[in-house]
């Protein structure tokens, strides 16, 4: 799962539990320590979802789907990809309009601005500026993500080799695996929600 989803799988209307599921991909065993439980609930559930994503057959057939050549980072592109489904199909989970709630999202992030890890502080301007949840929707939304990804592996020995061919030739296989597992992932974000066991 990437950003969106892991946002959207929170407990909706606890921001702790939004902050805590969109920083599990900023933060480490040792730098959570500095946030209080409520926010760490998020990130351990955040890596809940991501063990539960990997290990599931739906999205492990996502991921043979991705060619020879960007194999390395057919984990990566796949969670990127089923953001792209998400906020394409917004409207059939979530009643609030997907413009509104990326907004809301951002000013969460605002207003927890002075405890967000330097790496995201500095990401922040970017993401609220191209209102890249809202940019999801549309495949030149997405070729920009992976664009950006694609320069940090550029110098490489396996760079990432046009990754927006991996969505276009593969379409419609993957947003059907999306939609098939999508609701296996909300149902297993309710039952950690019910739960709050984490470590």
């Amino acid at each position: 799962m990437n950003y969106l989803a892991h946002v959207f799988l929170a407990k909706q209307g606890d921001e702790k539990s939004i902050l805590g599921n969109f920083l599990g991909d900023f933060v480490n065993i040792t730098t959570e320590r500095v946030y209080d439980e409520d926010i760490r609930a998020g990130i351990h559930m955040h890596r809940r979802l991501d063990s539960y994503t990997d290990a599931h057959p739906i999205f492990q057939a996502s991921r043979r789907r991705v060619s020879a050549k960007n194999r390395r980072f057919a984990g990566v592109l796949v969670d990127i990809f089923y953001d792209h489904f998400l906020a394409k199909h917004w409207g059939v989970y979530s009643d609030i309009p997907l413009k509104v709630y990326a907004d809301e999202f951002y000013m969460i992030l605002d207003r927890n601005f002075d405890i967000l890890p330097d790496k995201l502080q500095g990401m922040l301007p970017f993401m609220i500026t191209e209102n890249w949840f809202v940019q999801y929707r549309e495949t030149r939304g997405i070729e920009s993500v992976l664009n950006r990804i694609s320069k940090r592996f550029a110098h490489t020995r396996r760079p990432l080799v046009d990754p927006i061919d991996e969505l276009i030739m593969n379409n419609k296989s993957l947003e059907k695996d999306f939609i098939t597992f999508f609701p296996a992932i909300e149902d297993y974000a309710r039952r950690l929600r019910v739960k709050q066991v984490f470590p």
